[in-house]
């Protein structure tokens, strides 16, 4: 392999399926891949439209903001709304928005404009129910003034949900270091006892999510109680049905550890999604 003085650049290699070390792409040097430094959007096109549009440019908007990454020149959501339009009509599409802090830089970074990847699949539906959850024991939530923001660097989910694989679960729960109710491995944590819905605080380390913050405004306009808070192993076992929210849609748990719970449809929470 020919190689040219390093000067300010850097030389970037990898190993060939052969063992030889050969030029990797220049797009792979980038923060998002050295320290996870950046955002996601994952959204749901649907019947021509990004579901909830207005609501995760918002979310990025304050996440950007808060990790001080400038968002001039970004993509307009609804240029990425026309664009999936004209390519691909009403095909349901998942589709997942990364944006990171450009130039490269070590844990000081050498300039603050965004640069953006998206990735599009087709949509799957979500998974109505889930037969079996568990709250870990060895994985928590860490705090920190962006913990509610969806960010690169999101490797306690992927901890949790191999460990959840490992145990042949369906979902597992996660705690924040206080010991209070987070959310699930991969969508934020709802349940109801008698009439009253309930969810964790943004202060337990849960994400902003999406979906759930149309929810809560959902229920509040159809004058139906809902509280936010901080919530033990107790309060979320006392439940009548326990339910997750994310792009994709919600799903019910069945059983948490020894405790089942009712699984039918709750219409009022469907209907969001419709």
């Amino acid at each position: 392999m020919n190689t040219q003085p390093f000067d300010n650049d850097t030389l970037l290699i990898h190993p060939s399926t052969h063992g030889e070390f050969v030029h990797a792409p220049a797009a792979l040097a980038n923060r998002a891949a050295y320290f996870g430094d950046g955002l996601f959007e994952t959204m749901i096109f649907t019947k021509g439209k990004i579901r909830f549009r207005q609501a995760h440019r918002a979310r990025l908007k304050e996440g950007l903001k808060q990790l001080k990454i400038c968002d001039n020149k970004l993509t307009s959501i609804v240029a990425l709304e026309r664009f999936l339009q004209g390519q691909f009509g009403k095909t349901s599409l998942r589709v997942r928005w990364n944006v990171y802090r450009g130039g490269l830089g070590k844990y000081t970074p050498q300039n603050h404009d965004a640069r953006e990847l998206i990735l599009i699949q087709k949509a799957t539906p979500a998974q109505r129910i889930k037969k079996t959850a568990y709250i870990s024991t060895e994985i928590t939530l860490p705090k920190s003034p962006w913990s509610h923001c969806k960010t690169l660097n999101a490797l306690p989910y992927v901890m949790a949900n191999i460990e959840r694989n490992e145990r042949g679960m369906d979902e597992v729960i996660l705690k924040d270091p206080s010991d209070c109710i987070s959310e699930s491995g991969i969508a934020n944590l709802f349940w109801k006892k008698e009439n009253i819905f309930y969810t964790p605080s943004l202060s337990c380390s849960c994400i902003a999510g999406v979906a759930r913050g149309n929810l809560l405004k959902h229920l509040r306009k159809y004058g139906i109680s809902v509280i936010e808070g901080k919530f033990t192993e107790a309060d979320l076992f006392s439940a009548d049905q326990v339910f997750t929210t994310n792009a994709s849609g919600i799903a019910y748990l069945q059983q948490i550890e020894n405790k089942a719970f009712d699984t039918s449809s709750i219409e009022i929470v469907e209907s969001l999604f419709d």
